[in-house]
């Protein structure tokens, strides 16, 4: 039996092949029909170019979520391929890494961005670029050849022969931040894919009726629901239109207008997108339709989810919990808020999924209330991190409490079980942090300024933030009679690391303050932040 992650899109495509599947900002929609016979334009067109998808299987995006790049993740899968999403934001120090660690030979890239990333484009790894959009004719790039959009729409419409897929094969590979400084890619196959899909559907029972909100970029887990999710269900999926110039709040404004324009019945996001909706998008006072939204990648403070609460009236909220490891494993529907602010607990398992609370040394499983390191298995974990054996070794490990081998991944997230069962989070184990929805190893920051002319010492702390779930600080001492600006420190970061991992302020120290072994004491310099 096939369970393989595009399946949900041809078999609607099929059932409702004249209903809207896609709907840009500027109004242009797209029927489930016109959809796939675009994905297999795409599909025949890398088959040219890909001659055996099992040795070269990745292929890159570079691209806002838009009907045409739908198309062509779709027409990644349809062929056996893995498409690997690439931050248009990221620098290409960052993205030449992904690109050389994944051996990516094919990207596909919007227009908007080429001129962006045309020394990456650059790359002699680089053998095919396939544009979606106008082509810039001021880019040129040398090593590869290019190749447009109505290139592909040239070719055959028809559907390519079904391959022998099977569950196990990668759909996706996402990049989360690593301590040596290298991205770490993370491996999720179809069978992960699906799992994650079919829970979703069945708690939050989509219809064809249903308008979803496309919020996430590809390169965050949440894309996979807004995409496939809607798919799966023969609803309408609205994009906003990411690369439109836009001055001050005007793009958070203009995205909660096209929820009200549209008359959105879905939203998934994280807490600082809310926040930021309620605060500067005037969330409260537009006239919405939502059913219900879901929130993931952070704690979302109880002070503000009482705004949100309030701003949308009968809306369901639901907390979604889970690394991009193993997609979502918790869910809690915030029927009640708590009097006293404390935080909204991670709820439910999942089906298909166990999760046990194990002692920090390893020893036992943890006793109700009694906190803990989250360790979890089932349908939706990763195989691991890409050319990391041994990182993946120290995170997929087997339990030393079942009768039969039984593998688990260690979130590094601390939680305990209450009396009735419920799960509760607690924190990070590492110096892995959220902010702004996306994880953030901290060892890969403080790699980025360790070249720093002048540096001396230094560390990187996340001090908590009721809006953005944590803030990054550089501190920093300079060698003897030498002197930093913070600006030109500000700028070089800039040059290796995207804009949400670049510090929010960098502090100049005469000293740092260290432990009694001589280490760099972060517990002090985060409690005399605060």
């Amino acid at each position: 039996m096939r369970y393989l992650l595009h399946d949900v899109f041809t078999e609607s495509a099929l059932k409702y092949p004249n209903r809207i599947a896609v709907k840009m900002e500027d109004g242009v929609s797209t029927t489930y029909k016109e959809l796939n016979s675009l994905s297999n334009k795409f599909a025949h067109f890398l088959l040219s170019k890909k001659k055996d998808i099992r040795k070269e299987p990745f292929l890159g995006v570079i691209a806002p979520v838009t009907t045409t790049s739908i198309a062509a993740v779709l027409g990644i899968l349809k062929i056996g391929g893995t498409y690997v999403p690439l931050d248009e934001y990221s620098p290409y120090e960052r993205l030449s890494q992904i690109i050389k660690n994944t051996g990516l030979e094919t990207i596909v890239i919007d227009s908007y961005w080429l001129n962006k990333h045309k020394d990456l484009l650059d790359l002699e790894e680089i053998d095919n670029v396939i544009i979606i959009g106008d082509r810039n004719k001021d880019c040129t790039v040398h090593n590869n050849d290019f190749y447009s959009l109505e290139e592909i729409k040239a070719c055959n419409s028809s559907e390519i022969p079904k391959l022998n897929q099977v569950s196990d094969d990668l759909a996706y590979i996402l990049h989360s931040s690593g301590s040596t400084g290298v991205p770490k890619g993370i491996m999720l196959t179809h069978r992960n894919a699906r799992t994650f899909v079919d829970w979703m559907q069945k708690e939050f029972k989509l219809t064809k009726n249903d308008i979803v909100m496309s919020r996430a970029p590809f390169k965050f887990d949440l894309s996979v629901f807004d995409i496939f999710n809607t798919l799966n269900a023969g609803a309408k999926l609205v994009c906003f239109d990411w690369t439109k110039k836009r001055l001050g709040d005007q793009k958070h404004k203009d995205y909660v207008s096209l929820m009200e324009r549209e008359e959105a019945t879905i939203l998934y996001t994280t807490p600082s997108t809310y926040i930021t909706f309620l605060n500067r998008g005037g969330l409260a006072e537009a006239k919405l339709n939502l059913r219900e939204v879901m929130y993931a990648g952070e704690p979302f403070p109880t002070p503000q989810l009482k705004k949100l609460q309030k701003a949308l009236g009968r809306t369901r909220i639901a907390n979604i919990y889970g690394p991009t490891e193993t997609n979502i494993i918790t869910y809690y529907w915030i029927d009640s808020l708590p009097e006293d602010d404390s935080p909204i607990p991670l709820g439910d398992v999942v089906e298909d999924t166990e999760i046990i609370v194990v002692s920090e040394d390893g020893t036992h499983i943890c006793k109700p209330n009694e906190q803990g390191e989250l360790w979890c298995r089932g349908g939706t974990v990763t195989m691991g991190y890409l050319g990391q054996e041994e990182k993946t070794k120290e995170c997929l490990v087997e339990s030393p409490f079942h009768k039969y081998p039984a593998y688990f991944w260690r979130t590094g997230d601390f939680g305990y079980r209450d009396d009735s069962g419920c799960l509760h989070y607690i924190g990070r184990r590492d110096h892995m942090v959220k902010v702004k929805g996306f994880r953030i190893e901290l060892g890969e920051v403080e790699a980025a300024i360790a070249p720093f002319q002048n540096i001396d010492e230094f560390a990187v702390i996340a001090i908590p933030d009721e809006k953005y779930g944590n803030r990054l600080y550089c501190y920093f001492t300079t060698l003897k009679n030498q002197s930093i600006k913070k600006t030109t420190l500000k700028t070089f970061i800039k040059k290796k690391l995207p804009e949400y991992m670049i510090p929010y302020k960098f502090i100049e120290l005469e000293t740092m303050p260290k432990t009694s072994s001589g280490k760099i004491d972060r517990i002090s310099l985060a409690n005399g932040y605060l």
